[in-house]
């Protein structure tokens, strides 16, 4: 399914003046969200009144979830990239409750607002390797509990310290050594689970990466090795708040990219480096189409895809959290679609 999305960008670029009518889609993307995503005409309609339409789409592995949105805004395609790229602004979503920017070479300001909720310390002190409720490698949950004085007062702040340690080492590893310094986690009954390996397998499933855009599969892949001529990207962390979850401390590694081989597309793809609950690899993809409104003005057609890979979560029954999440995931791609048009 991810492959069709920038298909479907393929087609779109190559037809937006065959649209019979300014504010019209074109025959090509009608298809692609009819067959493809499965949308209906009542769907369509929306679209093309400017409604956003999101949908959760069917995944081989049981443990991904894909979900597409499509929205249309009045915006012109170079001015929403010119946006895009300012990041201390548009990395800022209601959701979000903090981020931080990774300068180069990483350094303790830049994670300075870090700080570790009251519910995962108290979860940490019990953690061991294969059942622990904050995803990480189990080296450092033995050196969590070596390091942490577990009768002082101040035990948040004393994992605060830590995480903040690590993920200063972690974003300057990564620069240096790419996948192969991404987290191994030991949590939650599945040990040794490596996220290099989380995200080779989604990227395994979007093959679209390497036939239609042979330049960012490159990169993705073999980064910090390959380079992205014109691209601007940075390195961030972030806490999202989505409703009745955990807060999710992640860490994430984003491009935008217009690139030679589409000249009337942009991508924003967003790769999860970290994250402390829930997702073993995530992969945000946006295409940004050019688009005539009907008024004859410039506008975009946004298209996003969202593909994660669920940890060892419960589905089912009255402890449905992986039921939960996916609701979430589906309602805050809505949110944010409103929020970019």
């Amino acid at each position: 399914m991810t492959k069709s999305l920038v298909a479907a960008a393929l087609l779109l670029q190559g037809s937006i003046a065959a649209a019979p009518l300014h504010g019209q889609a074109p025959a090509q993307l009608v298809t692609f969200l009819r067959q493809s995503i499965g949308l209906d005409s009542a769907q369509l309609v929306l679209v093309e009144r400017g409604e956003g339409v999101v949908k959760v789409l069917d995944t081989k592995d049981r443990r991904d979830v894909a979900v597409f949105g499509i929205i249309t805004t009045d915006v012109a395609r170079d001015a929403y990239v010119l946006r895009a790229r300012d990041f201390r602004t548009s990395l800022q979503a209601p959701s979000r409750t903090h981020f931080g920017i990774f300068s180069d070479p990483a350094s303790a300001a830049d994670v300075a607002a870090v700080t570790i909720s009251e519910r995962d310390v108290r979860d940490m002190k019990d953690c061991r390797p294969g059942d622990c409720v904050v995803k990480l490698p189990a080296v450092d949950m033995r050196r969590i509990h070596e390091e942490t004085n577990w009768t002082a007062d101040d035990i948040q702040a004393q994992l605060s310290a830590y995480a903040r340690r690590r993920l200063v080492e972690y974003i300057t590893d990564y620069r240096k050594r790419g996948d192969s310094a991404m987290a191994i986690y030991d949590d939650r009954g599945r040990l040794n689970v490596h996220a290099s390996e989380a995200f080779a397998g989604m990227l395994a499933e979007s093959p679209y990466v390497y036939e239609n855009i042979p330049s960012l599969g490159r990169y993705l892949a073999a980064y910090p090795r390959e380079k992205l001529a014109g691209a601007t990207e940075v390195l961030f962390w972030s806490e999202d708040a989505m409703p009745h979850l955990r807060p999710i401390l992640s860490v994430t590694h984003q491009v935008v990219y217009t690139p030679p081989e589409l000249p009337g597309v942009t991508l924003i793809a967003a790769k999860q480096l970290y994250a402390n609950h829930y997702f073993e690899a995530a992969l945000d993809v946006t295409c940004i189409i050019d688009r005539r409104g009907p008024d004859g003005r410039p506008g975009s057609y946004l298209l996003v895809l969202r593909r994660y890979r669920f940890d060892n979560m419960p589905s089912g029954g009255l402890i449905n959290i992986r039921g939960r999440a996916i609701g979430a995931l589906r309602d805050q791609l809505l949110a944010d679609l409103r929020r970019a048009q």
